[in-house]
């Protein structure tokens, strides 16, 4: 990402993106991330904890959009404001003698200039006002002690270089005697992805900002040191002011690695578009070239880091849930990638497992098998359809639920059904008719990554063609099927059993019988001759009843009179469709020959 400094702007040149390898590493350790937070969000809303199931929920937002803050720290009046004036080339944040009141305020991208207030509190939607009046919300002078309650004033620009979710932060000054301003400040320091460590060459390092460097560096990883308002200084005691700064952070720091910009703000936006020699000289030309190389070489891992690191703070909890070791040592070892560290041991994601036939079984799936059919097989006859097609849909649905439910929350499942290539085409759309959009996004992630891995090892393989079909779910290797095919056979034999009762054959002769696959199936598992003569006989009448049921409603709706119809009459279509092929939900997706 190459620097534009054409007209003494400072922009960035987003025409030389990373590569795609880094894009790629960048989108998916992104990615997970996220999905670990929506896995830690689940406990916490179980367990009841409001307070940190909004601070992930922040965190995933931030994934979300890409949103790297950089915050301006350091004691009042030390030109914090004024920084960041210099740095975009205009007077849009107030500046002045007195110190600002106790709110954030934020610059980011927007299509259009506009002022957007959060107050401290409110459940009203943001307000939004001109950029100009930023004064009424955020100075001492309009809004002394922050009466108004301003949580966040955010300013919304069309600057470039602001466009791929950077955003700075300034913050109160600490140190001044309003001390709400100093809480503010400290509160959110958490929440930095870098910081702008603004101090300045009138009264060099103090105390206070000891004390509030010593809070940053428990967050912040990444530091820029700037001491502000050069231009009162003669060359001579700069030097030494300069001198005295870089020892005191460095000792602080504990690292000799260290590099300060010395910088005038107020030199910077006086010469920066009329006196190219003065602005150079201004120092601020020289953070914006390190601002915009860490930008293009930094940014991302900063970033990541800055999530992870904070992730794992929130973890830190005291909570009985088995999911909570696997997400933590999941985070840790996303940490360590990002870091360039070896893998932690506990760390169970980022390496799928070889390709395994056998998938390990969802919670309570072993109760899945038509329980109305087993525990009063007369009344699950009353059914207006097929009775064994009911059964089987209640066990899909089931399925599905939980199914639904353990892919969005549970990684082992989303690697099982990874590596089991999901499920045949008919049982993948009907999971996703139950499932929402952001159910599916995160269901069938793994899976679509997972497939694209095996094409790329099929390109490189001797049969191609073998490689691609392998990857096509059938009905013979559905997992969905599977269970239907065993629901099915169980609730066949069941019956069976039931109808070699004359009690039951007395309850199945006053309901419409089976369709004609599960009669076939019942006829061949009998085995019984006059129990066999029974089910054709019955089904015979039953689809003669239909067929005249069908034609009086077809006569009468002609006739224009429709009203007279009855029930049987205007779902006969529907009962001879469901008895000729079986049941729309649960249409069977195999024949005979699959089960040889």
């Amino acid at each position: 990402m190459a620097i534009n400094m054409d007209n003494d702007k400072f922009a960035f040149d987003h025409s030389e993106v990373d590569s795609d390898h880094e894009l790629k590493m960048y989108n998916r350790i992104k990615l997970m991330l996220a999905s670990q937070l929506g896995l830690f969000r689940d406990v916490l809303k179980k367990c009841g904890d409001e307070a940190r199931d909004r601070q992930c929920y922040e965190l995933i937002v931030k994934l979300a959009e890409d949103s790297f803050t950089i915050a301006v720290l350091g004691q009042f009046k030390r030109g914090k404001s004024s920084l960041i004036n210099a740095i975009i080339g205009r007077e849009l944040l107030p500046t002045g003698v007195l110190p600002l009141t106790s709110a954030i305020t934020v610059l980011r991208f927007g299509s259009e200039e506009r002022l957007v207030i959060e107050r401290t509190g409110s459940q009203l939607l943001s307000e939004v006002a001109p950029v100009s009046q930023i004064d009424d919300y955020v100075t001492e002078r309009r809004n002394p002690s922050n009466r108004k309650n301003i949580k966040t004033a955010t300013l919304e620009v069309p600057l470039p270089f602001l466009r791929r979710g950077l955003e700075f932060v300034d913050t109160p000054g600490v140190g001044s005697t309003i001390t709400s301003n100093t809480a503010t400040t400290y509160a959110f320091i958490p929440q930095c992805d870098a910081a702008l460590f603004v101090t300045s060459v009138e009264s060099p390092f103090t105390s206070i900002e000891l004390e509030l460097l010593k809070q940053i560096r428990q967050y912040v990883h990444k530091i820029f040191f700037i001491v502000n308002k050069i231009d009162l200084l003669e060359e001579h005691e700069r030097s030494d002011v300069l001198e005295f700064t870089t020892k005191t952070i460095r000792e602080q720091m504990g690292t000799d690695d260290i590099r300060i910009f010395p910088v005038s703000c107020k030199v910077a936006l006086a010469t920066r578009t009329s006196d190219t020699v003065g602005y150079a000289r201004s120092g601020l030309k020289e953070l914006q070239t390190e601002l915009a190389r860490f930008l293009s070489d930094e940014k991302t891992a900063t970033f990541l880091s800055a999530i992870a690191e904070r992730a794992l703070r929130l973890l830190d909890i005291d909570v009985s849930d088995p999911r909570l070791n696997a997400i933590r040592n999941n985070i840790a070892a996303l940490q360590n990638e990002i870091m360039g560290l070896p893998p932690d041991s506990n760390a169970q994601i980022l390496r799928s497992p070889p390709m395994v036939a056998t998938f390990l079984p969802v919670k309570g799936e072993t109760n899945l098998t038509g329980q109305l059919l087993f525990t009063d097989p007369t009344r699950a006859l009353h059914t207006r359809g097929c009775p064994i097609c009911d059964g089987l849909y209640q066990v899909v649905f089931d399925f599905f639920a939980k199914w639904q439910y353990e892919l969005s929350t549970d990684e082992k499942s989303q690697i099982e059904f990874a590596n089991g290539l999901g499920f045949c085409p008919l049982h993948t759309w009907q999971l996703e008719k139950l499932s929402s959009p952001v159910g599916s996004s995160i269901s069938y992630s793994r899976l679509t990554e997972h497939v694209s891995q095996l094409l790329l090892q099929a390109a490189e393989s001797s049969h191609p063609e073998q490689a691609v079909a392998a990857l096509i779910q059938d009905t013979k290797n559905c997992r969905v099927c599977s269970l239907l095919r065993e629901s099915e056979k169980k609730q066949i034999e069941k019956l069976a059993t039931f109808l070699a009762q004359e009690d039951g054959r007395e309850a199945y002769l006053h309901s419409q019988g089976l369709c004609l696959h599960h009669l076939a199936l019942l006829v061949s598992t009998s085995g019984n001759r006059e129990v066999v003569q029974f089910l054709l006989s019955h089904s015979a009448h039953s689809f003669e009843e239909v067929a005249e049921d069908m034609r009086a409603f077809a006569m009468k709706t002609d006739a224009l009179r429709r009203y007279l119809s009855n029930e049987d009459e205007q779902d006969a279509y529907l009962r001879a469709i469901i008895h000729l092929v079986g049941s729309r939900s649960i249409c069977i997706p195999w024949s005979s020959e699959d089960e040889k």
